[in-house]
């Protein structure tokens, strides 16, 4: 059989259409009128949604399931130390860590994409020839302000932390979080616990500091990670305007159902335009 040969040093022509897609799309393609579906736009939108609250409850499942296994054998006969029944439970209250953390991720996006579905609802009210880049962002913002405005202190400008945790706590989205992380709290105290056990007394309070400190640190991160969606309603300090705009991108760039228009800006165009700037 005939070997086949590569080729390790393409022809300037096969390096020429290697770069073809760096050029620049001309503006001749693209409709005069474009026709946004925005009906169809939403129903995606919303099934997401429900989707992330189903990821949520599967990882939740898991991690119930894990634990209906794991912790029978490890308090079992068969495991016959202390030091390896804690070891087991550190390992199991490190996944349940990992998973808070997941769940934390779908919360996040869930929360994106409500804006989404309250921003796609706003925008089938204007005209189709008017929707363009502009208009979708600042719709996008109006929805986030409309959610977020009652976060925001009257005098300052920044979002009160205290009444968003005192508003979301006691929601169906926070209860479903607490449920792994009590349980991720729990066992890694009783298995910091279990292994500090030849200490007494301050063996099982080293365990229950370390559950008590899970917890508040899973807890912060939530809500931070929420919070942080509308971190671009705040007012900025003088000199960090920029920080406005590097939240709203942040914020906008996980909306990607509202990225339905075409930027004529290019990755090497937007580039040299900025090196431009620099140099002027």
């Amino acid at each position: 059989m005939s070997e086949i040969k590569k080729d390790k040093h393409p022809s300037p022509q096969k390096e020429e259409n290697l770069l073809k897609w760096r050029e620049e799309i001309g503006t001749g393609m693209v409709k005069d009128q474009r026709n946004y579906n925005l009906e169809d736009i939403y129903e995606h939108a919303h099934s997401e949604l429900s989707l992330q609250q189903s990821k949520r409850d599967q990882i939740i499942t898991i991690y119930l399931a894990l634990c209906s296994f794991l912790l029978p054998f490890a308090l079992g006969e068969s495991v016959p130390t202390m030091e390896w029944k804690g070891a087991i439970f550190v390992l199991l209250g490190v996944v349940g860590i990992l998973f808070s953390l997941i769940v934390v991720r779908y919360r996040e996006y869930k929360e994106v994409y409500w804006i989404c579905c309250q921003t796609l609802t706003v925008l089938q009210s204007f005209k189709p020839e008017k929707l363009d880049k502009t208009l979708i962002q600042r719709t996008f913002y109006y929805s986030l302000h409309k959610k977020g405005k009652d976060f925001l202190h009257e005098t300052t400008g920044r979002l009160m932390r205290g009444k968003f945790v005192k508003k979301n706590l006691n929601s169906s989205e926070t209860f479903h979080y607490m449920i792994i992380v009590l349980m991720a709290s729990f066992i890694n105290g009783l298995g910091v616990a279990f292994l500090c056990l030849r200490l007494g007394i301050l063996g099982i309070a080293a365990g229950v500091i370390v559950g008590i400190a899970v917890m508040a640190w899973l807890m912060s991160v939530y809500f931070n990670t929420c919070i942080k969606i509308y971190k671009v309603l705040e007012e900025p300090e003088e000199g960090k305007e920029k920080e406005k705009d590097d939240a709203f991108r942040s914020a906008f760039s996980k909306a990607w159902f509202l990225h339905m228009y075409y930027d004529e800006a290019t990755p090497d165009k937007t580039n040299t335009e900025t090196k431009e700037k620099k140099q002027a």
